[in-house]
């Protein structure tokens, strides 16, 4: 029996304490009011709302002339690149050897000119031109968008980089792309 009392007196204390809690109010509290002094405090009660106060600081007005709109600054224009006398050798060894037909040959001095220089767009033009005379032209252009990513502000080579790219799309039969990418490297020459 003890159990079942205490199951009763949990319960009841849990039932009182739920009747003491206010239900749950959809509206928010009115505001304060107070008795119209007309009636002198008998009648209806006039309710004012609160004071807008903004929390946001309030800017002056300028008079005068309208501000300037800034000007866009142009990207600097970045040094042409330019080959180390070793990579140049090898260029001009690879050159010599392309004209020989040795396209191997060719590709293999332009691998160790680009262990020596990784980062020279120059050398990845040169590269792509190999490409194309293997006619792998997805790989030219593949070369060409390389260079043309590394030489950011240099027009010069990036002009020859749009040339490779519209060569190899040529090649392709993308001619629509091809026009394109020939029109950017003219652009770029004037510059």
């Amino acid at each position: 029996m003890l159990p079942l009392t205490r199951t009763v007196v949990v319960f009841a204390l849990l039932a009182s304490a739920g009747c003491s809690l206010q239900p749950f109010q959809s509206e928010p509290p009115a505001a304060p009011t107070r008795p119209s002094p007309a009636t002198g405090g008998r009648g209806p009660v006039i309710v004012e709302p609160p004071p807008i106060e903004s929390s946001m600081p309030v800017e002056p007005v300028i008079q005068g002339p309208a501000p300037s709109i800034p000007v866009p600054r142009e990207r600097p224009k970045a040094a042409t690149a330019t080959l180390s006398p070793a990579s140049r050798a090898l260029v001009t060894q690879a050159q010599t050897q392309r004209r020989k037909g040795d396209l191997p040959g060719a590709a293999g001095s332009l691998d160790r000119a680009l262990r020596i220089e990784p980062n020279n767009p120059l050398l990845w033009i040169e590269l792509g031109r190999l490409r194309m005379d293997q006619r792998n032209f997805p790989q030219a252009e593949a070369m060409g968008r390389k260079a043309l990513s590394m030489s950011v502000g240099d027009s010069q080579t990036q002009s020859a980089a749009w040339q490779l790219i519209a060569d190899s799309l040529r090649a392709r039969g993308k001619n629509p792309q091809a026009q394109e990418a020939l029109e950017k490297s003219q652009e770029l020459s004037i510059r």
